[in-house]
């Protein structure tokens, strides 16, 4: 694709996803009494674009008649969310790594029932694994009279190894499951037995280049994996008390709150994609030694 092309499309890209999230803040002025009322909800895009030229304009209510600038005060909630997403992401790819690469050792047979193993594991709600945390973590307390972890935040008492865990249970099923697939189509290739055909032992091998291949591989899953972290976050918010981002947009659903949340949540993921698409070398992600 030349030059130009590319630059036209990620432009594009840019631009529709803006008025996507656009048209979604302002859904709520679209009815009026049960009914449509395209005039309210055009105004009201018409409003929060307008604003949109000067940060100090956008404001939110945070009770009668009183407002406050939307620009420092997401950033706080943003910083909370980036620690837990960023810790749980980094926690289910050291913990699925290390599971994947002791399972391709078993026998075939082995291999399958881990892998049904994670299925089952994956199937279960993700609520059920953050209560279960909470109420062990409360249990060992009465009994020991030792908190391990904080199972909620409260003022200067922050929750963040729970959450973290709560958070990375299923990505990090999802992400052995998808390495150990990739590992052992891995193996099958050429340049596997080639490298061990000169001597290399198998542990280097994995570890030097099949491990490349496996995480270039890997990033085409990362959507999912990313979709996976976003849609649970609420929820790990709301029941450890933690002040980030979804907890803030659910506090002030205001289109204003709302899209700004929404947009510094989206455009670092589609320029982190946009970057992987531009830079990495097509044969490397087609699979590629």
């Amino acid at each position: 694709m030349p030059t130009v092309k590319k630059i036209l499309f990620f432009t594009w890209k840019i631009i529709s996803s803006f008025t996507a999230i656009l048209f979604i803040s302002c859904i709520p002025y679209l009815f009026e009494h049960f009914r449509l009322d395209f005039k309210q909800y055009f105004q009201k895009m018409a409003e929060l674009f307008s604003n949109l030229s000067s940060f100090q304009n956008l404001e939110f209510s945070i009770g009668r008649n009183v407002f406050r600038p939307i620009f420092p005060t997401i950033l706080a909630p943003l910083r909370e969310s980036l620690i837990l997403v960023g810790g749980s992401l980094l926690l289910s790819l050291v913990i699925s790594l290390v599971i994947a690469f002791a399972i391709v050792n078993l026998k075939k047979k082995r291999i399958i029932v881990f892998q049904e193993i994670f299925t089952y594991i994956q199937a279960i709600p993700d609520i059920f694994y953050i209560i279960l945390l909470q109420i062990l973590i409360v249990w060992m307390y009465q009994k020991t009279n030792i908190q391990l972890f904080n199972f909620a935040s409260f003022g200067e008492e922050q929750a963040i190894f729970l959450p973290i865990l709560s958070l990375s249970i299923t990505p990090t099923m999802i992400m052995t499951k998808l390495l150990i697939s990739q590992i052992l189509e891995e193996l099958t290739k050429s340049y596997t037995n080639l490298a061990l055909a000169k001597g290399l032992s198998f542990r280097r091998m994995i570890f030097v280049h099949v491990l490349r291949n496996t995480i270039y591989s890997l990033f085409h899953y990362s959507k999912t994996i990313i979709l996976f972290f976003l849609t649970n976050l609420l929820i790990v918010e709301y029941l450890f008390n933690i002040p980030g981002i979804m907890s803030f947009i659910l506090q002030y659903p205001y289109p204003e709150v709302f899209f700004m949340g929404i947009l510094l949540i989206y455009y670092p993921i589609f320029l982190l994609f946009q970057c992987y698409e531009l830079f990495v070398p097509k044969v490397i992600k087609e699979g590629g030694a």
